[in-house]
């Protein structure tokens, strides 16, 4: 977040989202003393519009507008650098896919619509196979983010089905999906996390 932005607006009640975040995540928050560890560990932190350590001040201050609006919470990879090397034991990994999830669940434009596209397919391949199959899980993508007004660049076409052609050399890449026998499994997982649809 640029140093040099507007104060923040408040208006008394940003407390209450604060304690309620705290609530439903189990995450302690109000234990960050900004020592700045999970974004110096944070690999894609330059990536991002907020830091990791100013996501959590701005959890702490309730500025849930600015946290439902940035693109960091969808430039997150989960892999949980931050919450490892936070010296109070912060999920901030946690807090991460919590923001994601609100995000879907206001019915928000994601700030990165292709990456919150993707997750949706992802998980929808995935509840339906027990397993990823890369032609489908990259059909449903392209799809969505063409219905979505976003079109692929010629490159980006010409490269990807050259990466397929090349992985279907090497018998990497299977046009049918498999089911997994765990399929089912996967699927209650899945759905009692409660699996959000990004709309198209």
């Amino acid at each position: 977040m640029d140093e040099t932005a507007a104060s923040l607006r408040v208006n008394g009640g940003e407390g209450v989202w604060a304690r309620a975040v705290a609530v439903e995540t189990g995450i302690r928050v109000a234990s960050c003393y900004q020592c700045l560890r999970c974004s110096n560990s944070c690999p894609v932190s330059t990536f991002m519009d907020i830091k990791p350590h100013q996501v959590v001040r701005l959890v702490q201050l309730g500025q849930r507008e600015a946290l439902l609006q940035a693109s960091s919470i969808w430039v997150c990879l989960s892999c949980e650098m931050c919450s490892t090397y936070c010296p109070n034991e912060i999920d901030v990994a946690g807090l991460m896919n919590h923001l994601k999830n609100a995000v879907i669940s206001s019915h928000r434009e994601p700030a990165e619509y292709e990456i919150a596209a993707f997750h949706d397919v992802f998980l929808r391949v995935l509840r339906e196979h027990g397993r990823i199959n890369d032609l489908q899980l990259m059909q449903r993508y392209r799809l969505k983010t063409l219905m979505h007004g976003q079109a692929p660049s010629r490159e980006e076409l010409v490269s990807e089905a050259s990466l397929a052609w090349d992985l279907f050399r090497r018998g990497r890449l299977r046009f049918l999906p498999e089911k997994s026998a765990a399929a089912r499994e996967i699927r209650r997982i899945l759905e009692d996390y409660g699996h959000k649809k990004v709309s198209s």
